[in-house]
């Protein structure tokens, strides 16, 4: 019996550090998938900004703007803390990068040639459609990492699962190992109560 509960407790315990680390992971990627959330939301409120600014001229719009613009970097940067040891996810970042710094370049011209030259001026740096471009491969960057996370998000909730199951059918199969030995030894009392040979202290009849 002290065998059977000290390979339970190990085997409990051992699976149940398992079930952290894979629920961790789980939450982990999903710490990332926001992260991603909310730098794309950040680029595209800079853009909603530039754009409300070259058309208007008015600069409440650079308020929105400004923010965004200072947010992007600071939520690529807690974007890239977390993925740090992915080849693959660090390749993915290294191009979103460079796309994301294109792009806010693209967005100060704007403005900025709104401010000094007024609207033709800004309006020509748009008609060019590379800020079109640009945020559309920021897009298609942001899917992939999305489509990566996805991936990993699925793979580590399967194991979760699983996981979770080796934690329940252990505590099942040691109860029930336990429950088989106190039978077995409850009948070998029995037989060896009626054999006249139990020994000293188990409470036999007419002793």
């Amino acid at each position: 019996m002290a065998m059977v509960i000290a390979i339970g407790a190990y085997l409990s315990h051992h699976l149940h550090q398992q079930l952290v680390e894979s629920r961790y992971r789980v939450d982990y990627t999903y710490q990332v998938l926001g992260e991603v959330d909310r730098l794309f939301i950040s680029l595209q409120d800079a853009e909603t900004g530039q754009r409300g600014f070259v058309i208007t001229g008015d600069d409440e719009y650079l308020t929105p703007y400004g923010n965004a613009i200072g947010n992007a970097p600071l939520a690529f940067a807690r974007l890239r803390e977390l993925l740090v040891g992915s080849a693959i996810q660090a390749a993915q970042m290294d191009r979103l990068q460079s796309l994301m710094d294109a792009k806010l370049e693209e967005m100060g011209k704007a403005v900025a040639a709104r401010r000094t030259s007024g609207f033709p001026a800004a309006a020509a740096v748009i008609a060019t459609g590379k800020g079109k471009q640009l945020m559309d491969a920021v897009r298609d960057e942001v899917a992939q990492i999305v489509a990566t996370e996805n991936r990993l998000l699925r793979e580590r909730q399967q194991v979760a699962q699983q996981r979770e199951r080796e934690l329940l059918y252990t505590g099942l199969y040691v109860a029930l190992l336990s429950i088989l030995i106190r039978l077995g030894l409850a009948v070998t009392l029995m037989q060896m109560r009626k054999r006249g040979k139990a020994p000293v202290g188990m409470g036999l009849s007419g002793r």
